[in-house]
């Protein structure tokens, strides 16, 4: 079976934190905004959330700033892309001490 390069980004874990919910829709929508409007359905289903529940955490992250909407078009901010950014430097640091798998 074909799966896309946006595919493979979806979350196939079992229990994840709050912050590792909330890296997944901002890795997620950064992906989708390189192929224009991102749908939120589909943001939704790659993060692996139902529908109401990803609202609820998109709605997080517009007010902690990290996401933003402009006439129905959602972006990543510059401090969503640097949460990324460090999420990315700590997660790979705890796995080289062998602290994560």
């Amino acid at each position: 079976m074909f799966t896309t390069p946006l595919e493979e980004l979806a979350v196939k874990v079992g229990k994840r934190s709050r912050i590792q919910i909330y890296f997944d829709i901002l890795r997620i929508l950064r992906e989708e905004l390189k192929n224009d409007k991102p749908s939120l359905t589909k943001v939704a289903h790659i993060a692996n959330l139902p529908y109401d529940r990803f609202r609820k955490c998109l709605d997080k992250l517009i007010q902690l700033d990290m996401v933003s909407e402009q006439n129905g078009k959602f972006f990543v901010t510059e401090r969503g892309f640097e949460c990324i950014n460090e999420y990315e430097r700590i997660n790979d640091f705890l796995v080289r001490m062998g602290l994560l798998p």
